[in-house]
């Protein structure tokens, strides 16, 4: 499964269900900040929602459809981020994540991003990177704008939030266009 040191404080690291609490009391401890838009962050949220996502997503790396994997960053998770399918027959991917609050603003995100388009360009030889983000997400919205990636539109009433639908702004990526961003 893809793991990856981006640097000395940060880490991609495989899902793994012996971070199942870890990622639990994260979830619960930054549920105000994640629930405006994560459909998963309720205040239900439990070990067993964890395990369930864990289990989930090495389910769907073992059928090479995508995965997930959890940022370590200081040794203590931080968020998450993977690539929420890998379509082969069209060469490329989406990626989704999410950070905890006070991880935020540290460039952490931007790096962990960095590494799985690298890795989805050079590695798994894909054409084409996809990232969705809710458009009043701004903290979100600035990863890819960061990265270089080009805004493509709004999906509107893409995706049910709880109680009601929020647009979703595309941004893409091109191998041949990431070529000319690497470092």
């Amino acid at each position: 499964m893809f793991g990856q040191r981006i640097d000395e404080e940060l880490e991609l690291r495989p899902v793994d269900e012996r971070f199942a609490d870890e990622l639990t009391a994260l979830v619960r401890r930054d549920l105000a900040h994640l629930r405006p838009w994560m459909p998963w962050a309720t205040e239900r949220y439990s070990v067993e929602d964890a395990r369930e996502f864990i289990r989930r997503n090495i389910r769907q790396y073992a059928e090479d459809q995508g995965f997930a994997t959890l940022i370590f960053f200081h040794g203590r998770v931080a968020g998450s981020i993977g690539y929420n399918n890998i379509d082969w027959s069209n060469r490329k991917t989406d990626i989704g994540y999410w950070l905890g609050a006070d991880s935020q603003g540290r460039g952490i995100m931007t790096r962990s991003c960095r590494a799985l388009v690298r890795h989805a360009f050079r590695e798994l030889r894909l054409n084409r990177v996809e990232i969705y983000c809710a458009v009043e997400n701004r903290r979100s919205r600035h990863i890819p704008e960061r990265l270089g990636f080009t805004e493509e539109g709004t999906h509107r009433q893409a995706e049910w939030v709880h109680d009601h639908f929020k647009d979703l702004v595309s941004y893409s990526m091109l191998a041949a266009e990431w070529d000319d961003k690497v470092e």
